[in-house]
């Protein structure tokens, strides 16, 4: 697919505006070739930064409704979305996330999930890289990493709806479409930390991570996570780690009956 068909937009709103520093200066650090028009989403405050074209979308009504005019104000097609605490890790392989852009296009998919959480629950016979999400999965749609086909996710969003409503409510509605949905399997192509910040606050790990990068976080704008708020995350992503493993495990399963069938 052509570069110019793929536009990157980073979902944001003016009170995480103190994050957009740490998170651009990781993504330039470990994207320095991105060639892709790089776009963050805001209210009104812009973010300065020659890479970087600010889509302002007024007041704060609804993250789907905002979500919506930030996707319309896009030209290219296709966008891969990536949220303003999804913090790089590693140095991204231009090549590799154009290789599945191409194979996105190619295959007529809605969407290919660049970070497997959920994973795919089917093979691509063509592909042993990518799988595919089969309809009536859990989080078929999610807000990790992606390849979207731009209509798609237009036609998936509600107005009123919240970031999580969309992920559990626009899953179910992904069933009413013919277009498939993917994923990777295995390490994601653009390895990040998820997730930076979590009901409004710094997660530790993450401020120590920008720390070992040299970049300062202002915890004067917002606070870290505390010992209780850590120990309910913990709660949380081993139950989010035991789900991933279940659908993990009966996917290798499919796929070893697969080849056993070749």
């Amino acid at each position: 697919m052509h570069k110019s068909k793929v536009a990157i937009l980073v979902t944001s709103c003016d009170k995480y505006q103190d994050i957009w520093e740490p998170f651009f200066t990781l993504f330039f650090r470990y994207w320095q070739d991105c060639s892709y028009p790089v776009y963050l989403g805001t209210n009104h405050l812009k973010y300065d930064h020659e890479r970087v074209k600010t889509i302002a979308v007024g007041d704060e009504t609804d993250w789907s409704s905002d979500f919506r005019s930030m996707l319309e104000q896009i030209p290219q097609p296709h966008v891969i979305v990536l949220i303003e605490d999804y913090l790089l890790t590693q140095h991204i392989d231009t090549t590799v996330v154009g290789g599945l852009i191409t194979y996105m296009e190619n295959k007529g998919a809605g969407c290919l999930r660049l970070y497997p959480c959920p994973g795919p629950d089917l093979p691509c016979s063509d592909n042993p890289l990518v799988g595919e999400i089969s309809k009536g999965a859990d989080y078929r749609l999610s807000l990790q990493a992606a390849i979207w086909d731009k209509q798609v996710l237009l036609e998936l969003l509600r107005e009123g709806e919240s970031a999580w409503e969309l992920e559990i409510n626009g899953s179910k509605r992904t069933s009413d479409l013919d277009a498939p949905f993917l994923s990777v399997i295995g390490d994601s192509p653009i390895p990040y930390f998820c997730t930076g910040v979590v009901k409004g606050k710094w997660v530790k790990e993450a401020v120590k991570l920008c720390a070992t990068e040299g970049i300062k976080v202002d915890l004067t704008a917002r606070s870290m996570q505390t010992p209780v708020d850590r120990l309910l995350r913990s709660a949380m992503i081993g139950r989010l780690i035991e789900f991933a493993r279940e659908r993990s495990t009966i996917a290798n399963k499919f796929i070893n009956f697969v080849k056993s069938r070749q």
